[in-house]
């Protein structure tokens, strides 16, 4: 019996068979070709990228209604690489200087791009050499005819050095269903660790050697435990433990399913709103599952970012009016403005290059720069409002200047639409995602100036900590229990209470049974969050009896580190 250890992605326990991924590149020759060879090598390339395109236009619309469409944003930023100028013309180029057969060049062009991404320290540079492999792959696939099956894969245990997400969104589309993922490339915040999340499916990344283990018969994947771990060929009496351990997870599971029709309120009566957090156009029948009770965040950057163009008004405003009709009316939809810059760009828009883009031209920054494309959105907004309960959100805020001139554009906004004799909402709510120190240090100025908060934790721990949380490098320091971030958390709840003023948190933060304990005890009551943990969240505020939760602030926040206030928190959940 042997134990390997690695990074938590999603949660479960499965005991199952392995299957060992050590796949290799594709075997391709090198060989001359003439001259006259060379348009039809090119001819070669054109059918296997528009072969490609096909691929990824199917497997976007098979997976229509069963996977989010913010996680099929994957595939669009493929199909952006795939027309890429700058990558193809490389190819065509090489093709013709060198007079080698295409495969051979796209794998050496593609091998140019991805070393150049991998030695770049930023993390989102690094996905994107894992991009340019995976979809370099999938043309040499097409050119040699090379197809796979995945009937092998059911209810395994995949263990393999990396997995390309438009292989286990294809693995998905077949119908097999992974009992887990085992994988040594370690980016959480990977598409393919998105994708394992969004399927739900039992993941461990980051295992150090991974094919240096002798893997036996028979695994146990458990990312339940504090530690997440993989035993290699458990003995009986751990296999016992396990089958135990299995049984009861999979009755917790089910007794929070029960739960997703019940009121989301406390033993002492307090009610918790959950809301979820959504890109782009909904997929009701997988919402109306979950019962939440409004969006906390709709990310309009993912509409804009599956457009080939800035979309108009009127495409956005319908947009919005169907999220909002196939929603509920009655419900809240908050819509946050534009935020693009860092790792959001969009695929016929240049952004200038920065050296730091986490700290530049981002979010309300770049929208106010730009104001007739942040007008048009804004008129979209305040059209689709009529009959439903929408209200706005301005991402990145900095300074009280930002707030005041982009309620001058509203104002505009509003005065132009009366001059052309179109209707709009004339009185609808604005509000700020809280994701910067400075906003924190001067909330009950800002309270002064909006209708609500929405603390981004995300962003908000990130520039607290001074630490990318990206970066593989300084991920034990980025941490969303830190005390410094949860003081943030606090000043900003008491600049709500004392103002009056809706305070939600919409960080994966309130999608985490201790983050959400964390936030309720700082009398936190509006949670936003990805579908899939709301059932899990609201089972856990039926148990909780909300002011004695109050009873733990003072502890957490004299906490010294992340550590301390996990072991708080944790120890008021067992005794649940």
């Amino acid at each position: 019996m042997e134990i390997v250890e690695g990074k938590r992605i999603f949660n479960g326990i499965v005991i199952g068979k392995p299957y060992i991924d050590n796949k290799k590149n594709i075997e391709i020759k090198c060989y001359d070709i003439s001259e006259d060879e060379i348009e039809d090598e090119i001819d070669r390339l054109k059918t296997a990228v528009e072969a490609a395109k096909l691929e990824i236009k199917h497997l976007k619309e098979s997976l229509k209604g069963r996977i989010k469409k913010e996680e099929l944003q994957i595939l669009v930023v493929h199909k952006m690489l795939l027309e890429d100028p700058q990558f193809m013309s490389d190819i065509k180029k090489a093709v013709k200087l060198e007079k080698k057969n295409v495969e051979y060049i796209v794998r050496k062009v593609a091998d140019k791009y991805i070393i150049m991404f991998e030695s770049l320290y930023d993390p989102i540079y690094k996905q994107r050499a894992l991009d340019i492999k995976d979809i370099s792959e999938r043309i040499i696939y097409n050119l040699v005819f090379l197809s796979s099956t995945y009937k092998e894969l059911e209810g395994k245990i995949l263990i393999g050095k990396e997995l390309f997400p438009s292989e286990l969104l294809k693995i998905y589309y077949s119908g097999i269903k992974l009992g887990g993922i085992i994988l040594e490339y370690a980016g959480e915040t990977s598409h393919t660790a998105i994708l394992a999340k969004a399927m739900e499916i039992p993941t461990i990344m980051g295992v150090k050697n991974l094919f240096e283990v002798n893997w036996g018969e028979l695994l146990i994947l458990d990312t339940v435990s504090e530690e997440p771990r993989i035993i290699n060929d458990p003995d009986e009496k751990t296999l016992k433990i396990y089958e135990e351990k299995a049984k009861k997870f999979k009755k917790a599971t089910e007794e929070i399913e029960k739960s997703i029709n019940l009121p989301s309120v406390t033993l002492d009566k307090e009610e918790i709103d959950l809301y979820i957090n959504l890109g782009g156009r909904l997929d009701i029948t997988e919402i109306n599952k979950k019962n939440p009770q409004g969006i906390g965040l709709l990310r309009t950057e993912l509409i804009y970012m599956d457009n080939d163009e800035f979309p108009s008004e009127e495409k956005q405003m319908k947009l919005y009016e169907k999220i909002a009709e196939d929603f509920g009316k009655k419900k809240p939809i908050i819509i946050r403005t534009l935020d693009i810059g860092a790792d959001k760009n969009l695929p016929y828009y240049a952004m200038e290059p920065e050296e730091n883009p986490s700290l530049g031209c981002r979010g309300i920054r770049f929208t106010l720069s730009n104001r007739d494309i942040f007008k048009t959105q804004l008129k979209a907004i305040l059209r689709a409002s009529i009959d439903n309960e929408i209200k706005i959100m301005y991402p990145m805020v900095t300074t009280v200047k930002e707030i005041r001139e982009s309620k001058k554009l509203l104002i505009q906004c509003k005065e132009e639409l009366k001059e052309e004799g179109i209707a709009y909402r004339e009185e609808i709510e604005v509000g700020i995602m809280i994701e910067v120190p400075s906003v924190v240090l001067l909330a009950e100025t800002f309270a002064k100036e909006v209708d609500f908060f929405s603390i981004g934790t995300n962003d908000l721990t990130q520039y607290i900590l001074a630490t990318d949380r990206f970066s593989e490098a300084v991920h034990d320091i980025y941490n969303s229990l830190d005390p410094a971030v949860l003081k943030a958390v606090d000043i900003v709840a008491q600049a709500g209470k004392k103002f009056n003023k809706k305070v939600s948190v919409c960080g994966e933060m309130a999608g985490d049974e201790i983050g959400a304990l964390a936030l309720m005890s700082l009398g936190i009551k509006n949670l936003s969050m990805i579908p899939s943990s709301i059932p899990k969240i609201r089972n856990l505020v039926r148990k909780i009896e909300f002011k004695k939760l109050g009873q733990l602030r003072e502890k957490i926040l004299e906490s010294l580190s992340p550590k301390e206030v996990k072991e708080i928190l944790e120890e008021y959940l067992k005794n649940l």
